[in-house]
C-alpha cells in the first residue's frame, strides 16, 4: 500500500503540506524523539492501556506489528469472532487508520472508541476521529456511534486507580458526522501532496504551532534573523505575520513602531540600540516591596494524567522539591536549604513539615511566577490541614517576574520571554546549560523516572544529583536577578 495516508499523516497535511511531504519524501529531515515527547507518548500509551480495561474480553491486533497488510488481514479476520478489538486497521481511497478501540454494538454494528489523555474534546480531535470513520465506512461496517474517552479531571486517586472513575467517554458522533463531507477531497489533496516531484513552498504562520507544534519548525524559521519579528510579545493581533509578508523580518526594521503597543515597542528599543530598557523608578518601587529576613524560594512539580499519589488528581502540580536560601539582613549571609522527596509516597507532608522548619515566619519570600507557587502551597495546605499556615504565606511573596513581564526591564537577548531561563543570562551572562537538567518539564520526568521506576541505584543517585543542582540554581538565580537590579537602581 504505498503512499497510503494514516490518521497521523493526515492531520499532519491538513497543518502544512510541507511537513506531509518531508514526512513521505525526507523523513532524514526530521529530528529523533526527545525525551519530552516520548514521555507524552508513554502517558497516552498508559492511558490507552486503562481503557481497554473497559472493555474486557476484547483482542489486541497486530501486536507490534508495523507493516499495513498482516493487520488488515488480521482485522477482516478477527471482525466475525464479535468482540471489543485494539488497534485493528482499516484501509480506504489510501488512507490507512488503527482505531483505538472497536466496540461491537448489537448484532452486526460497531462503536469506534477514539482514546486521547487530554481533559476534554478538542477539534483536532474531531477531525482525527472522522478520518477514521470515513476508513471504517468505506471498508463496509456500520458504526452506530463514535466517542472519544479522555480523562476525568476532577476525578481523585484513594487506592488502586479505577479507570471507570478516571477516564470518561463522550460521545461526539455528531459532531463529527458533520466533519465527514470534507474528509474524501482533503484525503485526495494529500494523497496528491505526498507524489509531488518537489516539496510544496509554504510561508511560515500560525500553522506552525497550532494545534501542534511542527517538527520542522526550526528548520522552516531558520532563514529568521536574531531579533525576528516573530518575537513580539502576546501578539495578540497578529502583526508580525503582517510584517513579514510584507519583507520586514526583524525588530529593527520594523517602520512605524507607534503602532505596537508599550512593551512591544520597548522590544523594537532595545533590537535597533542594543543596550536594555531599564525603566528606573518602576524597579525602585518594585525593590522596596521587599523586606527582610528575606526567602528565595522555588518548587518543583510533577503532573502527570494517571495520578501518582493518593488525594491528588490528573495533571494536578504535585510539589517534590524546593530549595530556598535565607538572608536574615539585608547584605548579610545567605543560607541554602532543600528538599528532595525519596520514595512513592505522598510527598507533600514532609515537604511542608521541612519547609516550616526553614522558613522565616516574617519577611519576603521572593518567587519567580506566584502565581504557580502560591496555588501550589494554597493545594498543598488544603490536603494538609495540620499544615493550614502553608495557605498563609502567599501573602508574603514578592513576585521577582514581574518587573520583567512589565518590562520595567528588558534586554533584547530575552527574545520577548520573561522566563527566567531567557532572563538570566540577558541580565548576568550565566545560565542553565551546564546542567544536566535545565528546565521543570524535564525536572518532573526525572524525578518520575527515579522513584517510580527500577533504576539501578547509580543512576537513581545521579538523577538525584542533578535535581537538587537543578532546583538551587533557580533560587541562585533570584538572588542574582535582585541584586543586578539593585546595582541598576543603586545611582
Amino acid at each position: 500500500m504505498p503512499r497510503s495516508i494514516s490518521k497521523t499523516s493526515f492531520l499532519a497535511g491538513y497543518q502544512c503540506h510541507k511537513l506531509l511531504w518531508k514526512k513521505f519524501n525526507d523523513p532524514d529531515a526530521f529530528p529523533g524523539i526527545d525525551p519530552a515527547k516520548q514521555a507524552i507518548f508513554n502517558q497516552g500509551h498508559a492511558i490507552g492501556e486503562l481503557a481497554k480495561s473497559l472493555y474486557p474480553g476484547g483482542v489486541e491486533v497486530g501486536k507490534d506489528v508495523v507493516a499495513y497488510q498482516p493487520v488488515l488481514e488480521e482485522t477482516i479476520a478477527l471482525l466475525q469472532r464479535r468482540v471489543p478489538l485494539y488497534e485493528p486497521a482499516f484501509a480506504f481511497e489510501g488512507g490507512y487508520a488503527r482505531i483505538d478501540i472497536l466496540v461491537p454494538d448489537g448484532d452486526e454494528a460497531w462503536r469506534l472508541v477514539e482514546v486521547k489523555s487530554g481533559t476534554r474534546v478538542k477539534d483536532e480531535n474531531l477531525l482525527d476521529v472522522a478520518f477514521q470513520l470515513h476508513l471504517c465506512r468505506g471498508a463496509g461496517l456500520t458504526i452506530t456511534r463514535c466517542s472519544l474517552m479522555h480523562v476525568n479531571r476532577d476525578y481523585v486517586r484513594q487506592g488502586e486507580i479505577d479507570p471507570s472513575l478516571l477516564l470518561t467517554e463522550e460521545d461526539i458522533t455528531e459532531q463529527v458526522t458533520g466533519l465527514l463531507s470534507k474528509i474524501p477531497a482533503r484525503l485526495a489533496e494529500l494523497s496528491a501532496v505526498t507524489t509531488r516531484k518537489s516539496c510544496p513552498t509554504v510561508e511560515i504562520g500560525a500553522h506552525c504551532s497550532k494545534p501542534y507544534s511542527c517538527d520542522l519548525k526550526s528548520q522552516c524559521w531558520a532563514f529568521l534573523p536574531e531579533y525576528p519579528v516573530t518575537n513580539l510579545y502576546r501578539d495578540t493581533q497578529g502583526r508580525k505575520w503582517e510584517f513579514l509578508e510584507s519583507g520586514i523580518h526583524s525588530l529593527a526594521e520594523v517602520p512605524d513602531p507607534e503602532i505596537l503597543n508599550a512593551k512591544q515597542q520597548v522590544q523594537v528599543e532595545t533590537a535597533v540600540s542594543s543596550s536594555p530598557h531599564v525603566a528606573t523608578t518602576a524597579l525602585k518601587n518594585f525593590l522596596k516591596e521587599i523586606e527582610w529576613p528575606l526567602a528565595y524560594f522555588d518548587i518543583e512539580t510533577t503532573s502527570t494524567a494517571v495520578p501518582l499519589y493518593d488525594r491528588t488528581r490528573p495533571y494536578q502540580q504535585t510539589p517534590f522539591q524546593f530549595s530556598l536560601h535565607v538572608q536574615e539582613t539585608k547584605g548579610g549571609p545567605i543560607t541554602h536549604h532543600e528538599f528532595l522527596a525519596s520514595g512513592r509516597d505522598d510527598p507533600r507532608p514532609q515537604f511542608l513539615e521541612r519547609l516550616h522548619s526553614w522558613l522565616p515566619t516574617t519577611g519576603s519570600v521572593v518567587v519567580y511566577n506566584a502565581s504557580f507557587e502560591n496555588r501550589c502551597l494554597r493545594d498543598c495546605a488544603a490536603a494538609c490541614p495540620e499544615h493550614a499556615w502553608a495557605a498563609k504565606v502567599p501573602d508574603r511573596t514578592v513576585d521577582l517576574l514581574i518587573p520583567f513581564r512589565n518590562f520595567s526591564f528588558h534586554h533584547r537577548d530575552q527574545h520577548g520571554s520573561c522566563s527566567i531561563k531567557s532572563v538570566l543570562p540577558a541580565v548576568t551572562g550565566t545560565g542553565y546549560s551546564h546542567l544536566a537538567i535545565q528546565d521543570g518539564n524535564a525536572a518532573a520526568r526525572s524525578f518520575t523516572t527515579a522513584e517510580f521506576t527500577d533504576l539501578p541505584a547509580a543512576e537513581r543517585d545521579q538523577i538525584r544529583h542533578d535535581l537538587l543542582a537543578y532546583c538551587k540554581l533557580d533560587t541562585q538565580a533570584m538572588i542574582d536577578l535582585v541584586d543586578a537590579l539593585q546595582a541598576l537602581t543603586a545611582s
